[in-house]
């Protein structure tokens, strides 16, 4: 059983129980975190109690309209797994997998949870609970989906697609970043590596990550840096990623941001960032959120593309050892790229132009054009996707 629930974190006051005709999504998440959550906490080993009490709660929501009842679906897939960990602990099989089906079909993904969970161990004999996890994996077993993705297609056509470009280093606004930040200082005089690594780091340890936080208006790197100062703030990984683009651009290192998407939307997704090293003639994988890159079992760092067919094939990758989120949380390799970047591997996007101030709209200004890789025969969309990775990941200098 999940001891701790995910809870809505809600800006206002509710008391009591809505009347039917008031029920929103709010007010359903609200009564679950007041009336449900508390409960469940103090007396998670009294299955009776808990079972009572998530009974009511869905006799409460009987009469709320399914379309209320899909916004806030979270609340059903704790209630419904937490019913099944009870119900298979007092033996009842059926009861059991009855709920775990529920959760299943309220959007419950966590397929590495179920596995392991020791309170539907009485339940794993039963045959429709194992069809239930065979159809749990296909949603929810990362690094399985990613496995049987189809390969790409070199010889896919691109002449719709326009050509991906960089922003020259002596553009007057990437000169007043690189001044602004003094970024010759952060990147150092070591090799080109060094600079990379340095300039990731710095971005890390600059900004915080915040994933709730709204997008500010401007969104380049002078002023996400000045509103987060302003308001003592973070920003989300998109943001952190177009800061530490426009700071290699200025550097004179071709760059983009590169948006992380999972096959089915669960969750979220993720932004990152590619740089292309002459030295190594590739792009390599960097990520400011969380302070890293990946490598190879001799230390080697690698691009996006080697570390997906590496996690495809189940070859060694590892992050740096000082990655982490915030300061705060280690970045482990099972979570981090077993976990969470196998689920957003599946598509990558990037926009055709890589430059200052690229996704701040402004009243005539071109707006960028998002192109993404997508596995042969499952394209992203129809106009603006491509399966050919040798050029979607070529050299920039050819």
């Amino acid at each position: 059983m999940k001891k701790f629930l995910w809870i809505a974190f809600l800006s206002f006051c509710f008391s009591g129980v809505a009347a039917e005709s008031d029920w929103n999504a709010d007010s359903v998440q609200v009564y679950f975190s007041r009336s449900v959550t508390p409960v469940v906490q103090k007396n998670w080993k009294d299955h009776k109690l808990i079972l009572k009490t998530y009974r009511q709660f869905l006799k409460t929501c009987e009469s709320v309209p399914d379309s209320v009842l899909k916004q806030c679906s979270w609340c059903f897939i704790d209630t419904y797994y937490n019913m099944a960990c009870c119900e298979s602990m007092m033996k009842r099989k059926k009861a059991a997998v009855d709920a775990f089906e529920k959760a299943i079909q309220y959007g419950y993904y966590d397929y590495a949870h179920a596995q392991k969970d020791t309170d539907l161990d009485n339940v794993r004999d039963d045959k429709r609970f194992q069809k239930a996890m065979e159809r749990l994996r296909e949603v929810g077993d990362f690094g399985y989906i990613l496995r049987k993705s189809p390969g790409y297609d070199d010889a896919a056509s691109i002449d719709s697609l326009p050509a991906f470009t960089y922003m020259d280093p002596n553009d007057r606004d990437l000169v007043r970043v690189r001044r602004y930040f003094n970024l010759d200082s952060i990147a150092g005089a070591g090799d080109e590596i060094s600079k990379i690594k340095n300039l990731l780091a710095w971005v890390h340890n600059t900004i915080r990550h915040d994933g709730s936080s709204y997008n500010p208006e401007e969104k380049n790197a002078i002023a996400l840096y000045e509103i987060c100062k302003k308001e003592d703030r973070g920003v989300n990984c998109r943001m952190m990623a177009q800061m530490l683009n426009e700071c290699y651009l200025a550097m004179g290192f071709k760059s983009r941001y590169v948006t992380c998407l999972p096959k089915s939307y669960i969750n979220d997704c993720h932004v990152i960032n590619v740089v292309y090293s002459n030295t190594l003639d590739k792009w390599l994988w960097v990520d400011p959120t969380w302070n890293a890159y990946v490598m190879d079992d001799k230390g080697n760092l690698l691009s996006i593309s080697e570390v997906r067919d590496r996690l495809k094939k189940s070859e060694f990758v590892t992050v740096n050892e000082d990655a982490n989120w915030n300061h705060k949380t280690p970045c482990t390799n099972d979570y981090y790229l077993d976990y969470y970047m196998s689920k957003n591997l599946y598509y990558l996007q990037c926009s055709d132009c890589s430059g200052f101030n690229n996704e701040t709209y402004v009243e005539g200004k071109r707006r960028p054009v998002y192109i993404t890789l997508s596995p042969t025969g499952e394209p992203y969309d129809k106009r603006w996707s491509t399966s050919n990775e040798s050029w979607f990941w070529a050299s920039p200098y050819k």
